[in-house]
């Protein structure tokens, strides 16, 4: 099992294949999306790489984040998220994930978080 990455949905557009059909695509932003910490079987139980993506200020980010951040030796992050991975398939700290990560022809999973609109009324 390979990991996945964290982005943000732009929006929609299409390309044309060979032979002149369009195909509708989602445009997806990787912004600097960096491997911050490994989850090892020996210490955690499992397996699994800890992802971050975005940016976060210092002076928003807590002491104990902070803590982690200068271990792994990369800047805070906005958003972080552990993916399970088999362990052949662990990426190093520190590593940035692009979209040169994934297989041409690669099926992927995507899951979205919606914007809340609150009470709509009637």
């Amino acid at each position: 099992m390979r990991s996945g990455v964290i982005a943000q949905k732009l929006g929609m557009t299409r390309v044309y294949n060979d032979a002149g059909e369009h195909v509708p695509v989602t445009v997806l932003r990787l912004e600097n999306c960096q491997v911050v910490a490994q989850r090892t079987v020996e210490k955690n139980g499992y397996t699994a790489v800890q992802l971050g993506a975005g940016s976060a200020k210092v002076k928003n980010t807590s002491k104990a984040m902070r803590g982690n951040f200068a271990v792994a030796n990369v800047e805070p992050k906005a958003k972080l998220v552990e993916f399970r991975v088999s362990e052949d398939n662990m990426i190093e700290v520190g590593t940035e994930l692009k979209a040169d990560h994934f297989a041409a022809g690669q099926l992927v999973d995507v899951t979205g978080t919606s914007i809340g609109k609150g009470f709509a009324g009637a």
